[in-house]
């Protein structure tokens, strides 16, 4: 029986080697999404899916946004747990610097 990794092709070798940025890519975002989970919960932080005049989640600091669609797609809080809206807020918004 031969070994499988001694009959890579020169090509196939290629294709491997291009993938794994990708795949390194998506686990990373996962991981900063993961490790910007937050502990409180929603209603003790007053969230609210809409926002409060200008203020909003994509604009503070502590709003992770999603690897995908940032703008559109649920992102992640520092502080308050569970899926957060771009476009919510908290009484913990801190404007981004």
């Amino acid at each position: 029986m031969k070994n499988e990794n001694e009959n890579l092709s020169r090509g196939e070798l290629l294709q491997k080697l291009a993938l794994a940025p990708l795949a390194i890519g998506a686990f990373a975002a996962l991981q900063t999404e993961a490790e910007a989970a937050g502990t409180m919960d929603p209603k003790a932080a007053q969230y609210q899916t809409t926002p409060k005049g200008a203020a909003k989640c994509i604009n503070c600091s502590l709003y992770v946004p999603a690897a995908t669609n940032p703008t559109k797609t649920n992102g992640a809080c520092n502080i308050v747990k569970g899926s957060i809206s771009p476009n919510g807020w908290c009484k913990f918004y801190a404007k981004k610097g």
